[in-house]
């Protein structure tokens, strides 16, 4: 859908809703956030929400919210003459993202992280007036360059947001005011993966607050790899492995040894694999769009025998083969607290519930279930009479 189709036919916000908002996303890691929303919003009725896929890879953004289950309903393509680089995109986003805010004209957006698309759509409904609401809101890092440059960006989309969404506890050093929502993490409100297996190992890891290594391998000059899975989960008596990937197809000679702990899942679908990869402390794969998805999911990676561009603050690693495995036990022995966020299911409606309160829909930017007993949920109150904590 070009950016000036419109799904409803009585203008932007359709028939039914007096508020609308664009859920806007620039690669895949942003819809494994934006998509549950999506969902949230849906169920809840009381918000007319509109995905939109745009970003570099804009048609990988739109598949990917086509196989979360949520329709996408506006894909923002950019010029087929667009150069690869940072500023050349950033300068088509900014006009095509701007001739959408015209267009549908909404009562709001929201933006998740750092990323190129986040950066300018923020900017331009900045400029157009349009309220900003910003997941993972506030600093992220001590380090201005890590990750480079989603963490400058995420420090500028603070300055123009109306209402900030976290995952947990404040924000680092970042007092962003009075409008700062705990929501967690919405990637845990991801569906259970389909595949029985990879199900059963994220509830291990999840339950017993167990480590979890992906291992995504997809050429035969990978091999080297396998012959020291096993030797890995032996030094952790608290890891696990998911195996995936064509190469696990092959010769079974090149398969490491049984082992109660690496869990071999020869296809893994794009939703499982992004909610394995959510889950995961460290990523090993020689798919080079998936390690470049993995920082966006709080996951460092190792890019098997891959191009190496460095950059500040750059949390992918470009690692020969046979020397993988072992970068991975140096992440796993400096224990760098990237943790999953615990989850109970409940941050999407979190979410929908505080774009809610920001509209006057209800009295309490607060879910019935995490509100204090008593504490009633009015409909038709305005935020202000009812302000937030910071």
């Amino acid at each position: 859908m070009s950016v000036f189709d419109t799904p409803w036919g009585d203008g932007p916000g359709g028939p039914d809703h007096e508020h609308d908002i664009l859920l806007i996303a620039g690669s895949r890691p942003e819809v494994a956030r934006l998509a549950p929303v999506a969902a949230s919003v849906a169920a809840a009725d009381r918000i007319r929400g509109i995905t939109v896929a745009t970003g570099p890879d804009p048609m990988v953004v739109h598949e990917t919210f086509e196989a979360l289950g949520v329709p996408t309903d506006i894909t923002i393509l950019l010029p087929g003459d667009v150069a690869p680089d940072m500023a050349d995109t950033a300068a088509a986003l900014l006009t095509r993202l701007d001739r959408l805010m015209v267009d549908q004209d909404p009562s709001a957006i929201l933006v998740h992280g750092g990323g190129t698309a986040a950066a300018m759509a923020a900017t331009v409904a900045f400029w157009r007036r349009i309220p900003v609401v910003h997941m993972q809101a506030g600093m992220g890092t001590d380090d201005l360059l890590c990750p480079f440059p989603q963490e400058a960006h995420r420090r500028v989309i603070g300055q123009l947001a109306s209402l900030f969404l976290t995952t947990g506890g404040s924000t680092l050093g970042s007092p962003l005011g009075p409008n700062v929502i705990t929501v967690g993490d919405t990637v845990n409100s991801l569906p259970d993966p389909v595949d029985d297996a990879c199900a059963a190992v994220l509830r291990r890891v999840r339950g017993e607050r167990r480590t979890l290594v992906l291992v995504d391998l997809r050429r035969p000059s990978s091999v080297p790899v396998l012959a020291d899975l096993a030797a890995l989960v032996d030094r952790y008596p608290r890891l696990e492995v998911v195996l995936t990937g064509s190469l696990t197809t092959g010769d079974p000679a090149r398969m490491p040894p049984r082992h109660a702990r690496i869990t071999v899942v020869p296809e893994l679908s794009l939703p499982d694999e992004l909610t394995a990869l959510a889950a995961a402390t460290a990523l090993v794969s020689d798919d080079h769009d998936l390690v470049v998805d993995a920082p966006g999911l709080g996951t460092l990676a190792v890019l098997v025998d891959g191009p190496n561009v460095p950059q500040p603050g750059d949390s992918i690693r470009s690692i020969a083969a046979p020397d993988a495995v072992p970068a991975v036990a140096q992440v796993l022995d400096g224990d760098h607290g990237r943790r999953p966020v615990p989850g109970d299911g409940l941050e999407a409606a979190r979410t929908e519930q505080a774009v809610a309160w920001m509209f006057g829909l209800c009295r309490s930017p607060q879910l019935p279930e995490d509100r204090p007993a008593g504490h009633d949920d009015v409909a038709g109150a305005s935020p202000e009479e009812e302000p937030t904590d910071a």
